[in-house]
């Protein structure tokens, strides 16, 4: 019975399992659309044809760089019930006044990242919940709009579980 893993153990794993799998195929999407190896895809070529409408937990946010300026252009039904957000964007107010406070370091993290190290970012831990915790998985992955524009976008993926209290 000892090598069998704890009930929290064996919850963390399947709750990541699926959130992982997300997370994959968008990195696998981004990198299918990259230009180059080390390369930043670019709008004109990059193919969202295979989300057909279902974006799920996936967003794509536009912005200079920092978070006052920034918003989303687009995300799925599934992270707008996620972050309790309207069902479809604002887009004359911040991406970041609209998503929960607990979540937004992860946001604000990955968005800067993304854009200022021009490569994907994947963020994965815990929120506390009170006498539950969440587990996330976040990825952030810039598309270049056209060299040398100020503005860029960050396509990306967000998910959370929450688990008990073990």
């Amino acid at each position: 019975m000892q090598d069998q893993p704890s009930q929290s153990e064996h919850l963390s794993s399947a709750v990541s399992r699926g959130e992982q799998r997300d997370a994959q195929r968008a990195m696998d999407h981004w990198r299918r659309n990259t230009w180059a190896s080390e390369g930043v895809p670019l709008l004109d070529t990059f193919d969202f044809s295979p989300m057909k409408g279902d974006w799920g937990y996936r967003f794509l946010i536009c912005g200079d760089g920092t978070s006052e300026n920034a918003v989303f252009v687009t995300y799925g039904l599934k992270l707008a019930q996620l972050l309790r957000l309207p069902d479809k964007p604002v887009t004359n107010s911040p991406f970041i006044d609209d998503i929960p406070e607990i979540y937004r370091p992860v946001f604000l993290e990955g968005y800067s990242r993304a854009l200022s190290e021009g490569a994907p970012v994947n963020l994965k831990g815990t929120f506390s919940a009170g006498s539950a915790f969440e587990l996330y998985r976040a990825i952030f992955m810039p598309i270049m709009l056209q060299p040398h524009w100020s503005k860029q976008l960050v396509f990306g993926t967000f998910n959370c579980k929450t688990a008990g209290a073990p």
